[in-house]
């Protein structure tokens, strides 16, 4: 398969390599993927699971939050018995603890709370099948120009198409700035404002196909 970079030569007829740098093409590969995440999960909160990735805690030492989080469990002495947490205020984090408290949660209705980015469960987690258990949108931060849509983590495949489309529009976007200060050359300007009005269309529509299935039948309705 291509690599992104063969890619996005391949949309744009660049030369990657100076303007945009590799190291550019990279970072906007990583910013296209939290762009394409969260648009498609926004519009599609059902095809979250796709995008998630699940993390233990066995010592209460915090799970750090990277992404919307789907679902927070902890084990009840055993890896088949998970109880859900339900979300309480960090404020509460001692009487959550305290068993004369109204607010005291027990193995079986456990709680969670984030704290400097970290979730934390109350009961603590403990190992010995007491583990606190996350599932959260992650992103994959560590993509570069050399990597194809195979490798992209905690992506389905059925999108990664928009990952160097997206690529594609921010190397023509960074092109055009260079010839419109450096060059000062309208003709050039004008052809890459063309080419990326054209991959902006292309994008966009691109989620108008992933909308809701309801939403699709709202607009026909009205039309």
């Amino acid at each position: 398969m291509a690599t992104f970079k063969a890619q996005v030569q391949g949309i744009t007829s660049l030369s990657i390599g100076t303007t945009p740098t590799d190291d550019e093409l990279s970072q906007f590969l990583v910013d296209g993927t939290k762009e394409v995440v969260n648009r498609i999960i926004a519009g599609r909160p059902d095809e979250i699971p796709k995008f998630t990735v699940s993390t233990h805690d066995s010592n209460d030492s915090g799970i750090t939050v990277v992404g919307q989080v789907m679902s927070v469990v902890r084990e009840h002495d055993s890896e088949a018995i998970l109880r859900r947490c339900s979300p309480i205020d960090p404020m509460l984090r001692y009487e959550a603890t305290d068993t004369d408290s109204l607010s005291y949660r027990s193995k079986y209705n456990p709680g969670y709370y984030i704290l400097d980015q970290k979730i934390h469960s109350i009961p603590a987690s403990a190992g010995n099948d007491n583990d606190l258990k996350v599932s959260q949108v992650s992103y994959d931060t560590g993509l570069t120009h050399d990597d194809s849509e195979a490798g992209i983590e905690n992506f389905p495949r059925e999108y990664s198409y928009l990952i160097p489309l997206y690529a594609a529009i921010k190397s023509l976007e960074a092109k055009m700035a260079e010839y419109t200060i450096d060059e000062e050359d309208p003709e050039l300007v004008q052809s890459l404002s063309v080419n990326i009005a054209s991959l902006k269309n292309s994008y966009q529509e691109s989620f108008g196909i992933i909308a809701p299935r309801q939403e699709r039948r709202e607009e026909r309705n009205e039309s």
